[in-house]
């Protein structure tokens, strides 16, 4: 258990999760003395539970995007008369609006067509839970407790595990596929029914001869499902992957200077330098990193849902669209494309 109350002046102790208490809130025996799995907090036959940093991310991700979202619905809310009633007021809620937007109408809405405003709200916050999540752990608390002087104990270096990304923990990751495949099976099943959504699994059908729908039907079932279930492990392994190998990267980085300093001074504050000015690049790849791994988890999972809840024979009636409908109304590719306004002449 030595590593989870490692020393916080080592850089690659920052990537791993640590626990905030020396004391476990509760014990459970899982095995036999001889198992031991310290990355799941088990020694000698017993799980130990401790609020590591990563768990605390967590709750404070959510939290964060509670607060910020109540605050932008206020902000979008109609009020008084007029046109001014529907605007949007404040910077913030205008940019997390055009995020929201952006995701409706150019991520779910191709893949999902009518289904998309039934769904969305479960798209939306599988997004921005992980785009904060992921922004959230470049935020150096930690280190900002010993700047600001708010830490004097003989274990000051134990609060500077505090913070972390959330998402370069594969427990929670895990839990976000997980959340992604009920999803699937949930969506599936509701809109095109129980018996067509596991029949949709099987491409040769079971109508046939039995020696086909069993010989060949079978093992394609079989894969089928397995496919999805890689699908969603990919989702988490994908998401753990790049953003724990960020991290790692700076860390390694970091670490050149220490070891240049065991050398000389002076070659110390020389790699110190230009160790700066590439963690400073290599945060702002991580920034942007951030958004595209929550993009990325996002339209696989409008994609995957997609596939098993799209009803195939109505591909002919997905350019059809009401130009009053408050998509319509925001379509902003009617400014390039007036012929798009046909519609309402007909209307």
């Amino acid at each position: 258990m030595n590593l989870l109350f490692a020393s916080a002046d080592d850089p690659l102790s920052h990537v791993v999760p640590h626990a905030l208490h020396h004391e476990p809130l509760f014990t459970v025996n899982v095995g036999g003395p001889e198992t031991n799995i310290p990355a799941l907090f088990i020694k000698d036959g017993q799980y130990s539970f401790y609020i590591t940093n990563h768990l605390m991310m967590t709750a404070v991700t959510a939290i964060a995007v509670v607060l910020v979202f109540c605050y932008v619905a206020a902000k979008i809310r109609v009020k008084g008369e007029g046109l001014q009633a529907y605007q949007t007021k404040g910077r913030l809620a205008q940019l997390f609006e055009t995020v929201c937007w952006f995701i409706r109408d150019e991520v779910a809405r191709p893949n999902l067509h009518e289904l998309t405003d039934k769904y969305i709200p479960y798209i939306w916050t599988v997004f921005f839970f992980i785009l904060f999540s992921n922004v959230l752990g470049l935020i150096p608390f930690g280190s900002g407790l010993h700047m600001a002087g708010l830490v004097w104990s003989d274990h000051a270096s134990e609060y500077g595990h505090f913070g972390g990304t959330a998402t370069g923990n594969l427990s929670l990751n895990a839990m976000l596929a997980i959340c992604s495949f009920i999803a699937i099976l949930f969506i599936g099943i509701r809109e095109t029914g129980a018996k067509a959504f596991f029949s949709h699994f099987n491409p040769i059908g079971w109508d046939g001869p039995k020696a086909m729908s069993f010989g060949i039907g079978l093992p394609l079932y079989v894969l089928e499902w397995l496919g999805l279930l890689i699908k969603c492990v990919v989702l988490a392994m994908r998401l753990f992957g790049t953003m724990m190998a960020g991290h790692l990267v700076v860390a390694a980085i970091v670490g050149l200077v220490f070891t240049a300093a065991s050398v000389s001074h002076l070659l110390g504050y020389g790699v110190g330098i230009a160790v700066v000015l590439g963690c400073v690049v290599l945060t702002l790849l991580e920034l942007f990193i951030c958004m595209l791994q929550a993009f990325i988890f996002t339209f696989l999972t409008v994609l995957f849902i997609s596939t098993v809840a799209a009803h195939h024979g109505d591909h002919g009636h997905e350019d059809e669209h009401d130009p009053l409908s408050d998509e319509s109304q925001m379509d902003l590719d009617k400014l390039i494309e007036p012929t798009r306004l046909a519609g309402l002449a007909d209307a």
